[in-house]
């Protein structure tokens, strides 16, 4: 494993304003991550979770403290700056797959690297979608797929551009056991493969087990257990 670090969150805070009052979702959170390295960020429903992943996919930007994504704030970058950054540098799977239903499995895995149309990413994508076990079904549709399958391009989908940071929130939630761990293994076999800082957040105890780190949310604080 590379030792460099690539992800940083110091003394980070979220506060939301609803109406007339404060709610502070986050409270102080510090973590960071090598090139490489796995974490698993678990708690109950409500603990802040979700939030800090927006923040570490620059989807939202702190109230206070700082994230440095390989040496870099992307939230001192200007909006079209930032959008290229986050379309680059970080890739996304959720619970649910998000794919395209009038689109190929092969065309959903494009999708993001749409924004390079310099830089033919075909050949990239079959060999994502042939790690992931569907090397025969590169022109099916997400109707014509199972749950599983979906969530297979959907991984191959995120690493599409070769991001150093792959954000999953709940990524086998949806799926039963077997399926899940199928998932699961491809999706650890791609992160170490690709050398990515991989979080994942989820309610799975044996998900979580299996990254190299893990960190607790309660109440909008975070300590590694």
């Amino acid at each position: 494993m590379n030792t460099s670090i690539a992800l940083t969150v110091s003394d980070v805070h979220q506060r939301f304003t609803r109406g007339e009052h404060n709610i502070d979702v986050l409270h102080a959170v510090s973590l960071s991550a090598a090139v490489g390295e796995s974490l698993a960020l678990v708690g109950p429903s409500g603990s802040g979770k979700s939030t800090l992943l927006h923040l570490l996919g620059t989807l939202e930007k702190p109230t206070a403290g700082q994230i440095a994504i390989g040496g870099q704030d992307p939230n001192t970058l200007s909006e079209p700056e930032l959008a290229r950054f986050r379309n680059e540098q970080i890739g996304f799977i959720f619970q649910s797959h998000h794919l395209l239903p009038q689109y190929s499995a092969l065309d959903n895995t494009l999708v993001p690297s749409l924004a390079f149309p310099q830089e033919s990413r075909a050949g990239r994508a079959r060999d994502l979608l042939t790690a992931v076990g569907l090397a025969q079904r590169l022109e099916h549709r997400p109707a014509e797929l199972s749950g599983g399958e979906c969530q297979r391009v959907a991984v191959a989908r995120a690493l599409i551009n070769r991001p150093g940071l792959l954000l999953c929130d709940e990524p086998t939630g949806s799926l039963d056991r077997q399926t899940a761990t199928t998932v699961a293994d491809l999706l650890f076999t791609l992160h170490r493969s690709e050398d990515t800082v991989l979080v994942i957040a989820t309610h799975d105890p044996e998900l979580a087990e299996r990254c190299d780190r893990r960190f607790a949310l309660r109440e909008g604080t975070c300590v590694e257990v």
